[in-house]
């Protein structure tokens, strides 16, 4: 998450003077790892003894340091409870109050939202406690959290909330699975040719939103529809698939049974991950 959010500093200029993260963020990393991270984006000189070191009463590493060393003069925290000693109490079920609608210039949520049953009025709250020039930026659970929270997202949810109809245009939508040396693959919005974006794997596979508030309009008047259903289906339009014709083939004329079987059988032995990120739509993503 630190790489992709560093990376997104210089490839989209983001502007960290007022910050603000969606539940109080701790650092999981280590020293080695965040002194390399720091050292691959020309902050060689940056204090990691200082960014990490204990705060508060107890062994959490909270993400404030990180941020100022980004560049933050200003960092606050947004809780339902005062567990973690968030700088601002507030449920993110219930509508963000005035006072800090427009108030900063980043927005950072590293897993909170998905924990947060009225994920539309949670959202609402976030792009409109961004600024207008201001980012939002988010990190979700996509594949293989089963438990971990009420909601895993696909990228159509943030394709189509973060949208111009509510004063946003996404920047970036990255999916990787979080492990060393793990690589990050960016997804394109659905379209005509890719009317539905979509995965499975074997791993835990996380989402990483970055958007851009254009202008200020009403937040969420109208409820997105996913692309494939109001911009095709609902209209009497259908995606054009071509079609190719194929030579029968010996898995063709395989019953459905033995098929089975055989997926049964090949599904028990290991695969290398990296494959099921094979698809069209998936392209490298570089970091800066």
């Amino acid at each position: 998450m630190i790489l992709l959010l560093m990376s997104s500093k210089f490839k989209h200029a983001l502007n960290f003077e007022n910050t603000v993260m969606i539940g109080r963020q701790n650092m999981h990393i280590g020293h080695q790892q965040l002194q390399d991270c720091l050292t691959k984006f020309d902050y060689k000189d940056a204090d990691v003894t200082k960014i990490m070191s204990k705060q508060e009463t107890d062994t959490n590493i909270y993400a404030e340091g990180l941020f100022k060393t980004l560049g933050a003069s200003k960092v606050d925290a947004v809780d339902a409870s005062t567990y973690e000693n968030a700088s601002i109490i507030h449920d993110m079920n219930e509508p963000i109050p005035d006072r800090h609608k427009e108030g900063y210039d980043v927005v950072v949520d590293s897993g909170t939202l998905e924990h947060v049953f009225n994920f539309p009025q949670a959202i609402k709250n976030c792009m409109e406690i961004t600024a207008v020039g201001g980012h939002f930026i988010g990190i979700y659970p996509c594949n293989n959290f089963f438990g971990h929270g009420f909601y895993q997202f696909s990228s159509e949810t943030f394709y189509r909330v973060l949208s111009d109809d509510n004063g946003f245009e996404v920047k970036d939508v990255i999916i990787f699975v979080d492990e060393p040396n793990g690589a990050f693959y960016s997804i394109p919005d659905t379209s005509e040719e890719h009317h539905r974006i979509t995965f499975k794997n074997s791993k835990p596979v996380l989402l990483y939103v970055i958007a851009k508030r254009l202008e200020k309009k009403p937040i969420l008047v109208k409820n997105p529809q996913q692309m494939d259903y109001a911009a095709m289906k609902w209209k009497g339009n259908k995606p054009v698939k071509k079609t190719v014709k194929k030579r029968a083939t010996l898995k063709s004329k395989t019953p459905q049974y033995f098929k089975n079987i055989i997926k049964a059988v090949l599904n028990k032995k290991t695969h290398d991950d990296r494959s099921y990120f094979n698809r069209s739509y998936f392209k490298s993503y570089t970091l800066k």
